[in-house]
C-alpha cells in the first residue's frame, strides 16, 4: 500500500488534541520501557517488546486521521459511489489554495499527514464530486447571501476532513479529564 502526505488545516483546538495524545504516548512509551527493564529485560529487548505493540496501543496521528476520514467517507452525504476523477479534474484536485466555504471561527494551522493513496483518491472524489455543482455556481459578483450559502455546500477535503476529527478523531476519555 503507497501513501501520500497531504497537508490540511486543522483548528488549533484539533492540533492542541494531537500534541496532548503524543506527548501523553511519550510518557506512556517511557514508563513502559522501565517497567520491562525493571523486570529484567535488556534495553534493547524492552524496545523491541515496545515496537511489537505501538502500532495498537499508541497508533500514530496518521493512523488516527485516516480512521476518522474512513468513518466521514462512509456518511451518506459523502459515501458515493463517486465517478472516479477526470484527469483534468485530479489535477484541478491538486492544486493549493482556499476553496471557497464556510470561513471558521478561528485561524487554522497547516498539519501533514501520511495517508494511504487510495484514501486520498476516495476523500478528493468525494470533496470534487459533492462540491461540482456549488462550485461551478459560485461567483464573486454574487450576493453575499447566495455566496454563503454556496459556501456552505462546498466540501473541500480540509473540511471533510475537520469534520472528520471533530466526529471520529476525538481524544481518548481519560484525555479530556486533563
Amino acid at each position: 500500500m503507497t501513501s501520500v502526505q497531504i497537508t490540511v488545516s486543522i483548528t488549533p483546538q484539533q492540533a492542541s488534541r494531537f500534541n496532548l495524545r503524543k506527548r501523553r504516548q511519550k510518557l506512556e512509551q517511557d514508563e513502559y520501557l522501565k517497567e520491562l527493564k525493571r523486570e529484567g529485560l535488556t534495553h534493547r529487548e524492552a524496545r523491541v517488546q515496545l515496537a511489537l505493540i505501538r502500532p495498537d496501543t499508541w497508533p500514530p496521528l496518521d493512523v488516527v486521521v485516516a480512521g476518522a476520514v474512513r468513518q466521514r467517507l462512509a456518511e451518506p452525504d459523502l459515501a458515493g459511489p463517486w465517478e472516479p476523477l477526470t484527469p483534468e479534474e485530479e489535477g484541478e484536485m491538486k492544486l493549493s489554495g482556499r476553496w471557497p466555504g464556510p470561513a471558521p471561527d478561528v485561524r487554522l494551522v497547516e498539519r501533514n499527514y501520511l495517508l494511504p493513496s487510495e484514501l486520498v483518491t476516495e476523500l478528493r472524489t468525494a470533496s470534487w464530486r459533492v462540491s461540482a455543482r456549488p462550485l461551478a455556481l459560485y461567483s464573486p459578483s454574487l450576493g453575499r447571501a447566495e455566496r454563503e450559502r454556496l459556501a456552505d455546500l462546498i466540501h473541500s477535503p480540509g473540511r471533510i476532513v475537520r469534520q472528520a476529527l471533530d466526529r471520529y478523531g476525538r481524544p481518548e476519555p481519560e484525555e479530556t479529564a486533563e
